[in-house]
């Protein structure tokens, strides 16, 4: 709530859509129903007040030092935020990093907060949801799950979508998965982002794919 993402937004210099779940609208079993946090800097104070934290407290934000694809800009977003939540009396220390440095410290749980993104493999939202989010991958040393968030309700209806063939089952599953996950709050949903794609006007059955992963067998070019 101390976060203004519509802000954050405008430094994704046109390829960002705001986030508010962990999967991408462009993948089936998407909670649009979900509310996205408002805006309350307000609020935030008196929940922090709420948890014991009247003062505020100090703390550390892992960043990578190169733009990636949906993050473009990570050491101004992080500068941003640092600016936000310094409004409620969260002192952020920034601690940049290069790739590989930034993946063997979340890996291991060595930060406070941190950037991270992902890119999907295959169109499925297992791969977005059990994969970052399941208590399975928060594991030291090897997460992908860098929250190391651990619920065992969201826990069982991953397994259950896993082995489950009737899709609208499955939907169902990460749809009430998403609304666990929100009201926890592991993570700070920033951006979907949406990079431009160009090719020859001599290029045709060109198909853009939701994770990036085009198949080119079925290109022609004139």
């Amino acid at each position: 709530m101390a976060v203004d993402k519509k802000q954050l937004i405008t430094l994704f210099e046109g390829v960002g859509k705001a986030a508010k779940n962990p999967l991408p609208p462009s993948l089936w079993g998407y909670n649009d129903d979900v509310k996205d946090y408002d805006f309350d800097p307000d609020k935030a104070k008196a929940l922090l007040a709420e948890a014991g934290y009247p003062d505020g407290f100090d703390v550390k934000l892992n960043i990578f030092s190169n733009p990636r694809d949906y993050m473009p800009q990570p050491k101004v977003t992080a500068q941003a935020i640092q600016e936000m939540l310094k409004k409620v009396n969260i002192n952020v220390k920034i601690v940049e990093s290069d790739w590989d440095t930034h993946l063997e410290l979340t890996e291991h749980g060595k930060h406070d907060m941190a950037f991270l993104g992902w890119t999907g493999d295959n169109g499925d939202p297992d791969n977005f949801m059990y994969v970052l989010l399941d208590k399975d991958n928060a594991k030291m040393g090897s997460a992908g799950n860098i929250a190391f968030y651990k619920n065992d309700e969201v826990h069982d209806l991953f397994k259950k979508a896993q082995v489950e063939m009737d899709q609208d089952k499955r939907t169902d599953y990460y749809m009430k998965a998403q609304e666990i996950i929100h009201d926890d709050a592991p993570w700070l949903p920033i951006a979907h982002t949406t990079p431009p794609l160009a090719a020859n006007k001599n290029v045709s059955n060109y198909q853009p794919h939701p994770t990036g992963s085009e198949a080119l067998n079925l290109v022609d070019v004139e």
